[in-house]
Parts: structure tokens; C-alpha cells; sequence
């Protein structure tokens, strides 16, 4: 679990969402589930807390029109803020959609050959991002690293309690979210049925 006290910076919380994820971006419990939506709900709380200012010369109907929560932020909201938090409101609401929608799956025993290609996979995409310089939102297609299989994936870069930084990414299979070692046993399966034609 993690102390909200260290959390000082909306990108503190979105970091220590991320730690909730397990290696293959799936989460193992509903309460890592839970905690993620959590801190990024402390995330707006944050940016609500700095908008003050700015509130202040909002109409009495507007102000009490706030959102008191992450959940509840809509497009026709963003007018109550300062445009500063936009980008960070944004990236919030689109985070807590993703984190919404991914599998809570119990670890398994680790699988060697699998850990391998895991690890191939992320090597990859990691060396993808820094050849291409993306921004960690734009999506890259790895089609051909997955055998023909039209996965994409979202690579967000996080640092950790310890100050290291590091590449977390969200694998998306046909626009769906859809975890790594889901997509590798598609990937393998359709391989061998190739092999076996």
C-alpha cells in the first residue's frame, strides 16, 4: 500500500498507481485495482487543491459545479479549471478509464519461456520508444513482433519510490485492452498452427 503522505505531485500519484500493476501491466487483486483508482483520484484531488485560485473567479453556480471527484470529470467540466491542469485533468480521466478496464489476474508460476519472450517483447518496445522518441501517450504498432496479430500498445514512462525511472506499458489487442501474456499465448498458439499446416 502506499503513504499518501510522500505523494506531493500529481505525477507522484499517477507513479504510485502504476506501481500497482504487476509486471505483464494486469493487476494481482482487486485491492491493487482499487488503490490504483484511489490515487488517481488523489491525483484530481491534488489539482483541485491548486485550482483554487482560479475558482475564485468562477460564478457561485460554477463553483459548486466542480467535480468533487475524478469519476465524475466530463469535457463540459474543463472550463472550471485553469487551462494549466487541462493536459494533467485529461491524462487523468483517460488513465482511470485504462486502469478500469484491466484484468485482475493472480500470479502464476513463472514460466521460463515465457518470462523470455516477455522479456524479449519489452526490450523492443522499450527500444522503440527510444528510436522513434515518442511521447509516452502515442501508441506503437507491433504487429510483426506478434506474428500478424494487430496489437498496439500505450508505453507510459514512471519513477518509482527509489527514483528509478522506467517503462510501463498497456497492451492492447484489436483496440481492447489485453494482457501481455494473453496476447503471447494468441501469438504462440497461432504460430504453432502455422507450423502445423
Amino acid at each position: 500500500m502506499t503513504t499518501y503522505l510522500k505523494l506531493h505531485t500529481v505525477q507522484d500519484h499517477i507513479n504510485a498507481a502504476f506501481d500497482e500493476l504487476q509486471e505483464d501491466g494486469t493487476f494481482a487483486a482487486k485491492a491493487h485495482q482499487k488503490e490504483a483508482q484511489s490515487l488517481l483520484s488523489a491525483a484530481y484531488q491534488t489539482i483541485r487543491e491548486n485550482n483554487r485560485e482560479f475558482a475564485k473567479s468562477l460564478s457561485r453556480e460554477d463553483w459548486f459545479s466542480i467535480p468533487h471527484d475524478l469519476f465524475q470529470i466530463r469535457e463540459k467540466h474543463m472550463r472550471l479549471f485553469d487551462k494549466s491542469f487541462h493536459e494533467d485533468l485529461t491524462r487523468l480521466v483517460s488513465l482511470r478509464g485504462d486502469f478500469k478496464n484491466i484484468e485482475v489476474v493472480k500470479p502464476q508460476p513463472k514460466n521460463s519461456e515465457l518470462d523470455k519472450k516477455q522479456k524479449q517483447v519489452i526490450e523492443t518496445v522499450t527500444d522503440m520508444i527510444k528510436r522513434r522518441t515518442a511521447q509516452y501517450h502515442e501508441a506503437v504498432e507491433l504487429g510483426r513482433l506478434f506474428g500478424g496479430l494487430p496489437v498496439s500498445v500505450t508505453p507510459h514512462l514512471v519513477t518509482n519510490e527509489y527514483d528509478t525511472t522506467f517503462t510501463r506499458c498497456f497492451y492492447y489487442l484489436n483496440g481492447k485492452f489485453t494482457s501481455l501474456a494473453v496476447i503471447l499465448a494468441a501469438a504462440g498458439k497461432l504460430e504453432a498452427e502455422k507450423v502445423g499446416a
